[in-house]
């Protein structure tokens, strides 16, 4: 019998509270939760506004189980013995918490639960808060130890969870649960961590790191040359950029990942000499970051040769069914082999190493069926020795991944790494610690414990460190927070840089915990870029940056706009940024254009660190797809002018892109332009073509994907091409919700073997187009291990009717992100900016359609894809017209080269490095650009076979904004 019908829990459950209702009330003086005696959620208020922020749009209950694989939610909860009880399901399964109530959170410990129980989710709270620092109050669930799983991070959170597994132990799984107002939450965070015993504490990270200056500096990468003999060198680099940090990444010839020996050829005294480098950096004022591969172990490390560990984790072991000698090269095992496979990569989880004894073996085949066996093995593979073993003797088939080794995460091993990577940072006095390769952490025990071997591994290095240093890590979970002093770099992009740019903004101030991640990019930038911060509440960090020069097909130059637009957004965040190299006197003497972009980047990062700007022009700065320029007025302060940079790609002199329309938005005022010329390709009937996809080989494509309601046929049309050929007849139409920009259908075609089109990057097809908008998308792709999914995409929009040529040559970039596309979730911003084609290694070519009308079929029919060479043109004389004002250029120019004009006294010739050619002195009116629509027209001369292909970039500049102050 129930004795109380309403029971508010306050203090160490010190007093009772009556109502005539059955539920259950945990509150202090900030929030107040209500839940049903049937464990359904009710609400969550705050007190101070008497706002209830639980979602209501679905029932939601407190808390559930799983048991065998079912899930079972709360069906009553009561108090009993000073404690909350909840029962689950019809089985009368039970779980048991304390609840402690404190001014500024209530804790909740699990004290027990049935033994048949997997997994308690026991809180379990969703929310209608957006989680961003702009709303007025604040809530966090805090996992209090190691083996409590709070999904999301803190500070600023909308789904209260904690969960806990019998795996790694329920009971005692502890969780924190705070509802503030906004502008408390890191400070209440602060004071409740410092309770979490279990947690070793970090005061250089999480609720402390937005105060700290560490996290807001900018580094530059040294991959192993920063010596005692050199160090001078690195301090004058950062100099010249403005940075403030050095980060220090190993491999190679530089430190081994897992026992950091140090090469001492270059560094004889061993990390003596790196302390003394570090002592040198900080009285300059620059901080040093040590880089490592968290737990991941180099193959000629001290734990592999010449005598592997034994605790070198392994995917399974095999029994050997026959003894193998010292010169055998097959390997007899009892347990099937059919689902080992050979197939390595970098991201890829697998080896082709087995280890029996103390002897690795490397295996480059196996048997699928009985006798099962490893076959044209290597022995006595990383220098350890060759051995005969007896049957009956274990083979250890090791995890691999990023090409290295991982300890056995319950073993002294691991722990071993994490404390060697302390005894460093220690020994050299390091201000910084970034686990790279940690979102690698799957090959330890699964996607699903990453979160629980992440965090012991860290917490881990964090016991042994003689002082708290700042962190990064190459992915985030909730416990990672504490420790990490800002969020986050991605890789460096190679294309479509600005857009990037603005999707790496954006998506820092999301819940999104992966690099790369992104998918939906519009709706991303839209939602957060304009944000001064997101619900992590770090320091923001714009990545790693490598500037780039030419190199079609795939990799796009980086100009000065460019690194303008990257710096604008870095004040506008006061975010930092990292260079992965380019800034030592070789390299800028090769690439003078790199010294340039160095050069804006220095006066940049001097005006952010200084707070320069005021909020408001900060704002302005952080706003997607807006562009300014810096400058020094006459009275030497520092201003901006908004910007425009209108890139414009002329496919053919007699092609209708010849001529454009340019939108001014800006004041009448002379054109400043920059003109590229881009490669062209071979004839589309020439004998070095390769062809690959034809019309006769229609039963070859298989229909891979489609949208929700999109449907698609890929068949051979009677009507041939302008040049004979047979062609397919491409069908879609779209009847569902799908989103008209995330309406797509896809048919693949796979090459075994694998394509080498190292010689014929382009692609030429002939496409008759039915109007209607829609967008084709002729994609080739390298094999996933490869390539890491890259998208080698070639965009035609059809808005034409009848037959049309396209050559197609670079691969899309920022267009990319105004539509959505399938594919894995992990790394999609990366497929599509930053990873590249192995164009020796082709295995398929994809016909997609997508930005499909509604309930309307499209239809086009496609001719041959042929995979051509690019060939290089040269052209004279380019001009340009707008209206009846015409400018000439007098000068040859080849792809690669480029031309930039700011007025008559300010034109000159480039070279692919941005090494100056000459000084040009034009010929002709310079054009005007009036306010709103102008029409452009590019021509020239050339005697080249192929066809003029150019990329022509229209600029125009505004009124410098509002002073600063």
């Amino acid at each position: 019998m129930k004795k109380f019908s309403a029971i508010v829990l306050s203090g160490f459950i010190s007093f009772l509270f009556f109502s005539c209702s059955e539920n259950v009330v945990l509150e202090n003086g900030h929030f107040r939760y209500e839940i049903s005696g049937k464990g359904k959620n009710l609400h969550f208020i705050d007190k101070a506004t008497g706002i209830d922020y639980l979602l209501k749009d679905t029932v939601s209950y407190c808390s559930y189980i799983t048991e065998k694989g079912k899930k079972y939610l709360s069906t009553s909860i009561y108090y009993k013995e000073n404690n909350l009880v909840i029962e689950f399901g019809d089985k009368g399964k039970t779980a048991k918490i304390q609840i402690v109530e404190k001014s500024d959170h209530i804790s909740f410990k699990v004290l027990g639960a049935d033994e048949q129980i997997d997994s308690l989710t026991f809180l379990n709270i969703p929310l209608n808060l957006e989680g961003m620092p702009s709303e007025p109050f604040a809530a966090c669930a805090l996992s209090m130890n190691l083996f409590t799983q709070v999904d999301q991070l803190p500070a600023l959170q909308t789904h209260l969870k904690a969960s806990c597994y019998r795996r790694f132990g329920i009971g005692q799984a502890n969780v924190s649960l705070v509802g503030v107002p906004r502008e408390c939450i890191l400070p209440v965070i602060r004071n409740v961590m410092g309770g979490a015993k279990e947690v070793p504490r970090s005061t250089a990270g999480g609720a402390w790191a937005i105060d700290s200056k560490e996290g807001y500096g900018s580094y530059l990468m040294n991959f192993g040359s920063l010596t005692c003999e050199t160090v001078d060198e690195w301090i004058d680099m950062c100099s010249g950029l403005g940075f403030t940090q050095i980060d220090s990444h190993g491999g190679g010839d530089f430190f081994k990942f897992g026992d950091f020996e140090l090469n001492r050829e270059k560094w004889p005294n061993g990390w003596d000499d790196f302390k003394t480098i570090n002592e040198q950096l900080h009285q300059n004022g620059i901080s040093s970051i040590f880089h490592t591969y968290a737990f991941f172990i180099d193959k000629s490390s001290k734990y592999v040769s010449p005598v592997p560990h034994k605790d070198l984790a392994y995917f399974s072991s095999f029994t050997l069914s026959e003894p193998l000698g010292a010169g055998d090269t097959e390997i007899t095992v009892e347990e099937p082999t059919e689902d080992i496979s050979t197939i390595k990569g970098f991201f890829t989880n697998n080896s082709t190493t087995l280890r029996i004894g103390d002897e690795l073996i490397e295996f480059k085949e196996v048997t699928k069926t009985p006798p099962y066996k490893f076959t044209k093995c290597k022995r006595g593979a990383k220098g350890t020795k060759i051995s005969s073993h007896q049957n009956g003797e274990k083979a250890f088939h090791l995890k691999e991944k990023f090409g290295r080794f991982v300890p056995g995460p319950e073993t002294d091993l691991f722990d071993e790494i994490a404390r060697n990577t302390a005894e460093i940072v220690n020994k050299c006095n390091f201000d910084g610690l970034y686990f790279d390769a940690i979102d690698g952490g799957d090959l330890l025990d699964g996607i699903d414990n990453l979160w629980y071997y992440g965090s012991k591994f860290i917490f881990e290095v964090a016991k042994h460190l003689e002082r708290p240093v700042g962190m990064e890590m190459s992915t985030m979970y909730h416990h990672f927070w504490h420790y990490r002093s800002r969020w986050q770099a991605y890789d460096r992009p190679m294309r479509g840089y600005k857009k990037f740019i603005d999707i790496h903004a954006a998506t820092i101030k999301s819940s999104e915990n992966v690099h790369g991640a992104c998918r939906n990019h519009s709706f991303i930038v839209n939602k957060y870029a304009e944000s001064e911060n997101g619900s992590i509440l770090l320091p923001l960090h714009l990545g790693w940056w490598g500037n780039q020069t030419w190199n079609p097909p795939q990799v796009e130059p980086t100009f000065t706009d460019d690194i303008e637009y990257l710096c604008c957004k870095m004040i506008g965040n006061n975010a930092g940024m990292s260079m992965l190299g380019g800034a030592d006197k070789e390299t800028l003497e090769k690439y003078p254009v790199f010294g340039r972009l160095a050069n804006i980047i220095r006066q940049y990062e001097d005006l952010r660190h200084r707070n320069y700007f005021n909020d408001s022009i900060k704002s302005l700065l952080r706003k997607p797809d807006k562009e300014f320029t810096l400058f020094q007025q006459e009275d030497g302060e520092w201003n901006f002018k908004p910007v425009a940079y209108q890139k414009h790609k002329v496919l053919g002199l007699g092609h209708g892109t010849a001529r454009w329309a340019v939108h001014n938005e800006f004041e009448a005022q002379p054109v400043r332009l920059r003109i590229e010329p881009l490669m062209s390709v071979g004839d589309y009937d020439g004998l070095e073509n390769i062809v690959l996809a034809e019309p006769s080989e229609t039963g070859s494509f298989s229909n891979k994907w489609a949208a929700g309601g999109v449907m698609g046929e890929l068949d051979i049309s009677d009507e041939k091409t302008p040049a004979g050929e047979t062609a397919f007849n491409f069908v879609a139409n779209k009847q569902g919700s799908s989103p008209q920009k995330g309406s797509w259908v896809c048919f693949e075609k796979k090459f075994e073997p694998v394509l080498d089109l190292e010689g014929n990057k382009a692609l030429g097809i002939w496409v008759k187009g039915d109007g209607n908008g829609q967008l084709l998308n002729i994609r080739l792709e390298s094999p996933e291990h490869i390539s890491f999914g890259a998208r080698g995409d070639h965009y035609i929009k059809v808005d034409f009717n009848g037959w049309e040529y396209f050559e197609l040559v670079e691969i899309e970039s920022a267009e990319t992100s105004n539509y959505n596309w399938p594919g894995k979730a992990g790394l999609a911003l990366y497929d599509s900016y930053r990873h590249t084609l192995d164009f020796k290694k082709i295995d398929k070519i994809q016909l997609w359609y997508n930005n499909l009308p509604h309930d309307k079929e499209v239809k086009c029919l496609i001719g041959s894809v042929k995979a051509l060479p690019m060939i290089p043109v040269v052209f004279e004389n380019p001009s340009l017209t707008i209206g009846n004002e015409k400018i000439v250029f007098p000068v040859s120019m080849e792809a690669g080269m480029y031309l930039e004009f700011n007025s008559p006294s300010d034109c000159k010739l480039y070279s692919p490095e941005g090494k100056p050619i000459k000084e040009i002195t034009v010929e002709g009116m310079v054009p005007s650009l009036a306010p709103g629509e102008n029409e452009v027209h590019f021509s020239c001369e050339s005697q080249s076979e192929g066809n003029v292909r150019a990329q022509v970039t229209i600029i125009g500049t505004g009124k410098p904004i509002i002073a600063r102050k």
